[in-house]
C-alpha cells in the first residue's frame, strides 16, 4: 500500500510537471505566431509605403511606344488614411484604413498587360488584414496578410508642424506625411491584445531632420 501511494505521488507530481511544460510551450508558440504576423504586416506595408508614387502615369500597350489616348486613363495619385473605431464583446479597438497609390505591384508573368502602378489598400475584415491591389488593367488582387487581428491603427506625421494626426487626405492638404506609424493590435490572453508598433518614413514627404 506504502508504495503504491508514493507511486501516486509520484504520478501527480510528473503530470503536473508535464501539464505546465505543455502549457508553457503552447504560451511560447502563440506569441511566436503573434510575431511572425506582426513582421509579415509590417513588411507588406513598409515595402507598399516606401514605393508610394504621386504622379498621374501614362500606361502604353504592351509591345508599343504611343501611350493611350488621355479618355483610357483612370490613374490619380492618392493617399487617404481614415479614422475608425469597432467594438468587440464591448471593448473598442482602432479599426483604422489606409489607400495609396505606389509602384509596389510585381508582376507576375513577364508579358501581362499590367502596369506595376496600383492603388493600395489595407483594411480589416472580421478579423483578417486584407491587402489589397488595383491594377491599371482593373484587375484587382486581394490577399489575406494575417488573421486573429483585433485591431489597427495608422498616425501620419504632419511635415507642417511636426505633430502627429490621425487621418490624412492627399486632396485636402496636397502633400504626404513625412511617415506613418502601424500599429498592429493581435489576440492575446487579455482583451488588451498583444500590441506591435513601427514607424514607416515616407520617401517623397520630405526629410525627417
Amino acid at each position: 500500500m506504502i508504495s503504491l501511494a508514493i507511486l501516486a505521488v509520484l504520478f501527480t507530481l510528473v503530470y503536473g510537471s508535464f501539464n505546465a511544460t505543455y502549457r508553457a510551450s503552447e504560451q511560447l508558440e502563440k506569441e511566436a505566431d503573434a510575431y511572425r504576423l506582426a513582421r509579415l504586416g509590417f513588411y507588406y506595408l513598409s515595402k507598399d509605403l516606401s514605393m508610394i508614387y504621386q504622379a498621374k502615369p501614362v500606361f502604353a500597350p504592351i509591345g508599343q511606344g504611343a501611350p493611350l489616348p488621355p479618355a483610357t486613363i483612370t490613374a490619380t495619385s492618392l493617399f487617404k488614411g481614415e479614422d475608425r473605431t469597432r467594438t468587440i464583446d464591448g471593448t473598442d479597438y482602432p479599426d483604422d484604413s489606409i489607400r495609396f497609390t505606389a509602384v509596389s505591384h510585381g508582376r507576375t508573368m513577364r508579358d501581362a498587360a499590367e502596369s506595376d502602378w496600383a492603388v493600395i489598400s489595407y483594411h480589416l475584415e472580421e478579423g483578417l488584414l486584407i491587402h489589397e491591389e488595383a491594377l491599371s488593367n482593373e484587375r484587382v488582387v486581394r490577399n489575406e496578410v494575417g488573421e486573429a487581428v483585433l485591431g489597427i491603427r495608422f498616425r501620419y506625421l504632419d511635415s507642417a508642424d511636426r505633430t502627429w494626426v490621425t487621418q490624412w487626405d492627399s486632396d485636402q492638404k496636397k502633400s504626404l506625411p513625412l511617415a506613418v506609424e502601424i500599429e498592429l493590435i493581435l489576440k492575446g490572453p487579455t482583451r488588451e491584445g498583444r500590441r506591435f508598433k513601427t514607424t514607416v518614413e515616407i520617401p517623397l514627404g520630405g526629410k525627417l531632420s
